[in-house]
């Protein structure tokens, strides 16, 4: 692998400079070190209309995430010069078996081999916050007519509510 290996860094060290050109554009460009106030250049937000406000506010919470996810490429970038310098790169840092050439080629930042990586996947969608369970089913844990509750529930809002009419089409003889 050792003139793959040259290529592979070459590769890693051209995207991390492309990357780093990204981080400056945005960290500097866009304001984001100054107050949302200074960066939309206004003496006073209070008197413009909320969705211009709320405009600048998206905007400036999609730089932010763009520049989260940058710094996080860079890191992992940062992580595979490492493995190069250390010698083991191209070991999956999990199981430890050798990943394939056309994955590191394909994706040299990668430190976990294909099956690795999907049940890493796996275990971050279903890591969901533990609040969750007293949630669900959604609105049904207001629905309280089957226990001993005698004050106006879910139901009985959605009954009050449903007497003015819904979006269901019933015809009628």
């Amino acid at each position: 692998m050792g003139n793959d290996l040259d290529r592979v860094k070459q590769m890693l060290n051209s995207e991390k400079k492309e990357l780093l050109e990204v981080e400056t554009r945005l960290s500097e460009a866009d304001g984001l070190g100054e107050s949302l106030k200074d960066s939309i250049s206004e003496l006073s937000i209070y008197d413009n209309h909320p969705a211009d406000v709320a405009t600048e506010l998206y905007e400036r919470s999609k730089d932010l995430g763009l520049l989260e996810t940058t710094r996080k490429q860079i890191a992992q970038i940062d992580e595979a010069l490492d493995a190069i310098r250390e010698g083991n790169y191209g070991l999956c840092r999990n199981c430890g078996i050798t990943i394939s050439q056309k994955r590191l080629l394909a994706l040299p930042q990668a430190l976990l081999c294909i099956q690795c990586k999907r049940e890493q996947e796996e275990r971050d969608v279903n890591d969901r916050p533990i609040e969750e369970e007293s949630l669900a089913p959604a609105f049904m844990r207001t629905f309280l007519d089957e226990t001993d509750n005698v004050g106006f529930d879910g139901e009985d809002a959605w009954e009050a509510v449903a007497r003015y009419g819904t979006s269901s089409y019933i015809e009628k003889d």
